[in-house]
Parts: structure tokens; C-alpha cells; sequence
């Protein structure tokens, strides 16, 4: 595989997330559907578990994930599949939506910062211990380590098990903590559970 094509794809996905962001936030119809909102779901509306995680509540909020999201995508494309990265990320964002039904204090939610947590936890362990064909530099693995360590530091900073949800004023809004630490525990539980395949496989 030649570099121009692989340069191609993660600048396609990098386009793609931010144009599923962009969709879902400024689209009325789509924002208004896509929302995580537990009646709903809890009424039926499953859908919500998987266009939450596009939603977000202005405009800055949008870039920000949108941002944060192509970084952590470019970081990871040098030496993990793309396939994987970005299947990892929609699977992130899908159970911690489903983990948040457990949460009856969190009413709504939207954005992609869970589903961010869990890329960066998985992507972070990806790169400490790669597979046979994907690429393993120094650089890779230095990657890996602050991807791990920002995470875990962050999570408990944070300490959403005690609140989990907090306002923050500078977004104008509270922010769902707790999400935080759902994304990085889903994805540890797919970085384990791609290891066992791999193990099974053999």
C-alpha cells in the first residue's frame, strides 16, 4: 500500500467525522432526532445510542470534538489501521451511550468526547503493543504512552463517580463526565477483547 491512498482514506474519515458532526449539530431534523434524550430512548428511539455521539450543543462545542477527533485520528493512522480507528471510535460512542441508560441523572446528552476517551484508551494501548503487520516505532510507542497516561489522569481528575455531571462555565453547560469515564473503560474492554481474538486466532 502506497503512502498517497492511505493519505487519501484518513483524510477521507478525518472529513467524514467532521461532516457527521457538522450534520448533526446545525441540521434542525437531525439534531432534534440524533440527541440522546433517555425517555426516548427508554420509549423505543434506540437509534439515539448511535447519533448521539454527532450531536453537539454549539458551534464551538462541534469544533472542538471535530478537532480533537481528526488529531487523535492522523496520531493513530501512522501505525493502526484505519478500519480499526474508526471502528473503534463509533463502537466507543455506541456503548457509552448504552451505558448511560444506568445513569438516571443524565437526561440528554451529545457530543463525541466519550466516544474520544475510549478512541484515545484504545488507540493508546494499540500503539504500546501493535500487531505484527502494523507499524511499531519509538515514537508510535511514546504516542501510546501519553494516550494512556492523559487518559487515566484525566478520568480521575475528574472524578466523575462522584459527580457526574458538572457545570463548566466556559462551555455554558454541563458537561457529562461521566462519559469520560464510560469511553475509557469501552475502550479497554475492545482493545481486551481484540487481544482475545487475536490469541484465539492463533
Amino acid at each position: 500500500m502506497t503512502a498517497y491512498p492511505h493519505t487519501l482514506r484518513t483524510w477521507g474519515a478525518c472529513a467524514g467525522v467532521a461532516a457527521l458532526s457538522a450534520a448533526f449539530s446545525f441540521v434542525p431534523w437531525l439534531y432534534a432526532v440524533g440527541l440522546y434524550q433517555r425517555d426516548a430512548v427508554r420509549a423505543g428511539q434506540w437509534w439515539r445510542i448511535a447519533t448521539a455521539m454527532w450531536v453537539h450543543l454549539d458551534t464551538w462545542h462541534c469544533l472542538a470534538d471535530a478537532m480533537a477527533a481528526i488529531g487523535l485520528i492522523l496520531l493513530l493512522a501512522r501505525a493502526v489501521r484505519l478500519q480499526g480507528i474508526v471502528g473503534a471510535l463509533v463502537a466507543c460512542g455506541v456503548l457509552v451511550q448504552l451505558a448511560l441508560i444506568s445513569q438516571p441523572n443524565v437526561q440528554w446528552y451529545g457530543g463525541l468526547s466519550g466516544a474520544l476517551h475510549g478512541l484515545a484508551a484504545w488507540g493508546g494501548l494499540r500503539l504500546l503493543k501493535p500487531s505484527a503487520d502494523e507499524g511499531d516505532d519509538r515514537f508510535s510507542r511514546s504516542i501510546g504512552v501519553a494516550l494512556c497516561a492523559g487518559v487515566l489522569v484525566k478520568v480521575w481528575l475528574e472524578q466523575s463517580w462522584l459527580s457526574p455531571i458538572a457545570y463548566d462555565p466556559h462551555w455554558g453547560f454541563g458537561v457529562v463526565r461521566i462519559a469520560h469515564a464510560f469511553g475509557a473503560v469501552s475502550g479497554l474492554l475492545i482493545w481486551v477483547l481484540g487481544e482475545w481474538r487475536v490469541r484465539s486466532d492463533r
